[in-house]
């Protein structure tokens, strides 16, 4: 057999090598194939299981709202408008809580198809929004709750720092009109150290309602102090009055005694004075014995030595009363 005999292929041989061409080409097509649904399942089950994470992340998120939409309701409803002090905080509040309200909520995964890519993409995507959205809500929420509560505390601390002004005011007055009034001056010193260390207090921008009603009651009770203290001096004031008075009145009542003894006694001399006198000389039991006879007379005295005499004198006017006889001397 020649060279170029060798080079040429029979026949049978030549439908063999076609063949295994053939399955080879097959062979190759199915492993890409098969290689391509495995990509594709593959890249379905990750886009599923990212969106189940991101609806368990939704619904996290739902929860929140929703207590944060109960919080913010239970705070309107107990807050009134004269308890802030911009009333227009209540309106932002209940407006983020209906905003709120359009939020809740968030989708089911087993609504969409795991093994459609393209839906599970576009789930995916609204989810994701949904997330985004009650995120801002609760933020909206929390932000008009914080203006809330902001408001009130103004509220609070400006009635606090009115009642200390007040305070103060009715403080510095005192002050003034109880110099000399009190029992005990260091009162009113220690008043007017309350007064200057509350009027700091009050213009302070810093202060909170728990400083300014501190100061108020240092003040109350400074306060207290000097009307104790003034009580106390208007008490023991009262109590020396009237004892120098209780003095005053029995002295002038002593007063009074004396003068109206004295004056009696000048009465009864002016009536013996002005009324007629009788004298009587009654005998003793000496002239008794001799039987003698007393002698009566009008206006004569018997100043001579009348042995066995006792002189009797008698006095009367014109009223007709009997007169009454006593020994002259």
């Amino acid at each position: 057999m020649t060279e170029e005999e060798k080079k040429v292929p029979a026949a049978g041989e030549k439908d063999s090598r076609k063949r295994t061409v053939v399955i080879a080409a097959a062979i190759a097509a199915i492993v890409v194939l098969g290689g391509a649904g495995g990509g594709y399942a593959y890249a379905a089950n990750k886009a599923y299981g990212d969106y189940e994470a991101q609806v368990e992340s939704a619904k996290a998120i739902d929860t929140k709202l929703v207590k944060k939409i109960e919080d913010a309701q239970n705070l309107a409803k107990g807050t009134k408008d004269t308890d802030v002090l911009d009333k227009t905080v209540l309106d932002s509040l209940n407006a983020s809580v209906k905003s709120g309200e359009a939020q809740k909520g968030s989708p089911k995964a087993e609504d969409v198809n795991k093994w459609m890519l393209w839906d599970v993409s576009k789930a995916k995507t609204t989810v994701a929004d949904d997330i985004s959205a009650a995120t801002k809500a609760i933020s909206s929420i929390d932000t008009a709750m914080g203006k809330v509560d902001a408001s009130k505390t103004a509220k609070q601390v400006k009635d606090a720092k009115d009642a200390l002004n007040k305070t103060i005011t009715d403080a510095e007055t005192l002050y003034k009109d109880s110099e000399g009034k009190v029992s005990d001056d260091k009162t009113r010193e220690s008043l007017k150290n309350a007064i200057d260390t509350a009027k700091k207090t009050s213009d302070d921008k810093k202060a909170d309602v728990k400083a300014l009603n501190a100061q108020k009651d240092a003040v109350a009770n400074a306060v207290k102090s000097v009307n104790d203290s003034k009580t106390a001096k208007e008490q023991a004031d009262a109590e020396a009055k009237a004892k120098a008075e209780a003095e005053e009145a029995a002295r002038q009542a002593t007063q009074q005694q004396a003068t109206q003894s004295q004056t009696q006694s000048y009465s009864n001399t002016s009536s013996h004075a002005n009324s007629g006198t009788s004298t009587y000389s009654a005998p003793t039991q000496q002239s008794q014995t001799q039987q003698s006879t007393p002698q009566q007379s009008q206006t004569q005295n018997n100043s001579s030595n009348n042995s066995g005499y006792i002189k009797l004198c008698s006095s009367g006017d014109t009223s007709g009363k009997e007169f009454d006889v006593v020994p002259c001397n």
